[in-house]
């Protein structure tokens, strides 16, 4: 591993030192039950060293030229030396404001991933963590180590924000079980810690489900929180839709069920369900251009073809699916099974893959501990449950059935991770925690 200059070591120390302060006197991380400052702290610099494995791996047991954070930070830093060129320039692309013009091709021409081998209707999301880098670069000095520290600071906090939804309808005797899932998760610590999609993606949700919440079922309209949901459902519609898009049927159902006695828990998911169907198929119908189902399919049949290109070592099939209707619903539930199931360890045949293989058999182990510790109790009890359930089925199920790759269905399944480990630890019985909350360490870290 090269030395880290002594002027960036430096910066590093006192970003990390000025981010662990924010933890401590921002409102937002203050009095959450289960949540110190000390715990905030651990998880945080856990993150950051997450991160820099990721960096450690991919550049020295991997070729540095197949990491898709190095791919997103060499165009961040051609974009950041726009801004000595031409700071004007430099505004417009990093806001998008009249991108269009023709001398900034000269720009976009020296950047490997700005525009994507295949056109479609949906954003190219590359863009954005490409002016991250280069808005973070503004600030760190094109440190990759404290671009780290920023999206860490970032992607920590859309999980505090998920933490603070789910608090409010879960089980409260089993505060100690949520959060180790949904700040440790295997996958999530690695994949959600990188300077990738995948952190800027679990910040922008969590607050999106967390405002969203505030507005519509604590009734909360101040203007700010407003605008605050309208930046980040923008943000969303720009990185992921789908993560959003899954989400609104199960969130809509969750508020049917939960709010209104007369309508059951599973007839209020059935009739979310069919409305946003109904939705889908109509929206596609008058805007052709953006009918779900045709983006869906041709982005899996790019997926394919480009996999098939790079001659790519983790792809699991070479299948192209159609706008059939059956044909998508059995595709679903083969790609849930993949999404599941695969890799195995008859497939792992690197460290990266055998951390997705070990993640897997961590999870086939949740349930199958559920098998003998079923709790009936946490079903019927806690609508949460159903929420958490038909996400986790929707988003893996798509992500299996889009995706050809197991190394991208490791990255691509991260948002669903938190909410199968609060749907897992309400379904099931798990050992009474007052033994280690009355721990040392427990204490320690709990003040």
């Amino acid at each position: 591993m090269p030395k880290i200059p002594y002027m960036e070591t430096i910066l590093i120390i006192l970003y990390f030192i000025f981010f662990s302060w924010m933890l401590m006197k921002v409102p937002f991380f203050k009095n959450i039950p289960g949540l110190s400052y000390r715990m905030l702290l651990l998880f945080f610099a856990l993150k950051i060293l997450a991160g820099i494995f990721m960096i450690q791996i991919y550049t020295h047991i991997y070729d540095i030229e197949i990491a898709d954070f190095h791919k997103y930070y060499s165009d961040g830093m051609v974009l950041y030396g726009v801004l000595k060129e031409s700071p004007v320039d430099f505004f417009r692309i990093l806001t998008g404001i009249q991108t269009s013009a023709v001398h900034l091709e000269q720009y976009y021409d020296q950047m490997d991933y700005w525009n994507r081998p295949w056109e479609t209707p949906v954003y190219n999301d590359n863009r954005v963590v490409i002016r991250f880098n280069a808005l973070a670069a503004v600030f760190s000095f094109g440190s990759i180590y404290i671009h780290n520290i920023f999206i860490n600071f970032l992607s920590l906090s859309g999980l505090v924000a998920i933490f603070k939804f789910v608090l409010r309808y879960a089980d409260k005797e089993k505060l100690f079980w949520l959060l180790p899932g949904i700040f440790l998760f295997p996958g999530m610590l690695f994949w959600g810690s990188g300077i990738l999609k995948e952190g800027l993606l679990i910040w922008a949700f969590g607050f999106w489900i967390f405002y969203t919440d505030k507005i519509f079922a604590q009734r909360y309209f101040r203007f700010s929180l407003i605008i605050y949901f309208a930046f980040f459902s923008f943000f969303l519609l720009l990185l992921k839709p789908y993560a959003l898009a899954l989400w609104l049927p199960c969130m809509a159902g969750f508020y049917l069920s939960r709010n209104y006695n007369t309508i059951k828990i599973i007839p209020g998911y059935i009739i979310s369900f069919t409305v946003f169907f109904m939705i889908m198929l109509a929206a596609g119908w008058i805007f052709p251009h953006y009918d779900f189902i045709q983006i869906m399919v041709n982005k899996q049949n790019n997926f394919v073809n480009h996999a098939l290109a790079l001659d790519a070592g983790s792809i699991i099939h070479t299948r192209y699916i159609d706008t059939n209707i059956w044909h998508l619903f059995i595709e679903f539930w083969r790609g849930l099974f993949y999404t599941v199931f695969r890799p195995h360890p008859l497939e792992a045949y690197s460290a990266v893959v055998w951390l997705a293989t070990l993640e897997n058999m961590f999870i086939w182990g949740m349930f199958l501990w559920t098998l003998f510790h079923f709790d009936k109790e946490g079903i019927s009890k806690y609508p949460l449950f159903w929420l958490c359930l038909f996400y986790v089925i929707l988003l893996m199920g798509f992500v299996g059935m889009v995706t050809p790759l197991h190394g991208a269905i490791v990255r691509y399944k991260i948002p669903a991770l938190p909410f199968l480990w609060v749907f897992w630890v309400h379904m099931t019985r798990l050992p009474d925690a007052r033994k280690i909350n009355n721990s040392r360490l427990w204490n320690f870290f709990n003040k």
